[in-house]
């Protein structure tokens, strides 16, 4: 059945006039956190989302989701950690042109390179949205590994730059999500790449998993596939800890089971959301609380 005519005109209106406008609006952005030390790009964009980000509808996304996984904080408790956290995605957005310059300038702390650096396979960096995350591939190539990674085309395609930029910088192979990102996942650990995933967000495709105790579609492919291909998962956590500061913890390897069936995975990616759980509740302002988490009915 054709779409309706309203639904055409739509589509080429946003494709004339909106994506043009929106690539503008991020380019300017982009361009200019870029002149700007990062230390200043940081600020400045942080303060920017600090006061636009409660005035998007996202922003009741993201309430009901902190009230739904961290129910015992107080109203209060909840505003201030919303605030915080735009102005923590300011930063990241600021940050985004510096990212290859701050390892270098001593911005970034490593804890546990020993196991990446004793790493004679392919392996997987798993993390979330959370501190500033760009940052977490950083330890991979601080000992000369090569990173693959996962990425979800953006809607506006002239803003596809912005992810071509980060991939060259990684060095390893990037796949588009979907059937394209699991023969991917095999290609990389074939080629002894490390690849670094945000297992946080909610996914079609992926096994309902307890996440804060409430069921999430969550990814369980890199966990399969680092079964059978006898590879390590290993966390990466990102922390901001003040400022333009970070630290970056590479954990020692998980223990995965020796078989690959549906309660065995289910077991792992249990443990995965839970320990992602305690860095939230943690640093409950630097999660990126808009995702739909808990899918479109939260």
């Amino acid at each position: 059945m054709a779409d309706p005519l309203t639904k055409i005109v739509g589509r080429y209106f946003r494709r004339i006039f909106i994506w043009p406008l929106e690539a503008g609006f991020v380019f300017l952005l982009f361009f200019a956190a870029r002149l700007l030390p990062v230390q200043m790009a940081s600020i400045v964009l942080g303060w920017f989302l600090g006061v636009l980000g409660p005035l998007t509808p996202w922003h009741e996304r993201a309430k009901r989701n902190l009230a739904l996984a961290l129910p015992a904080l107080t109203a209060q408790d909840r505003t201030v950690t919303l605030k915080q956290m735009w102005r923590n995605l300011g930063r990241v957005l600021g940050e985004y042109p510096h990212i290859g310059q701050l390892a270098k300038t001593g911005r970034v702390e490593f804890v546990g390179l020993e196991h990446l650096q004793n790493l004679q396979t392919g392996g997987f960096l798993i993390g979330a949205h959370i501190g500033n995350w760009e940052v977490g591939p950083l330890a991979a190539l601080s000992v000369g590994k090569k990173v693959a990674a996962i990425y979800r085309p953006l809607n506006n395609p002239l803003l596809a730059g912005l992810l071509e930029r980060r991939q060259k910088h990684y060095g390893g192979d990037m796949y588009r999500k979907g059937r394209e990102a699991a023969l991917g996942m095999v290609a990389a650990m074939r080629k002894k790449q490390v690849m670094c995933l945000l297992v946080d967000q909610q996914l079609r495709e992926g096994m309902a998993v307890p996440f804060f105790d409430h069921p999430a579609q969550t990814s369980i492919s890199h966990i399969k596939i680092a079964i059978k291909k006898n590879v390590p998962i290993m966390y990466m956590r990102t922390e901001r800890l003040h400022g333009c500061q970070f630290r970056v913890t590479i954990s020692a390897p998980i223990n995965l089971p020796a078989d690959s069936s549906d309660d065995a995975v289910l077991a792992v990616a249990t443990a995965i959301n839970r320990e992602l759980a305690s860095w939230i509740a943690a640093q409950p302002d630097q999660w990126f609380w808009p995702h739909r988490r808990w899918g479109k009915d939260i």
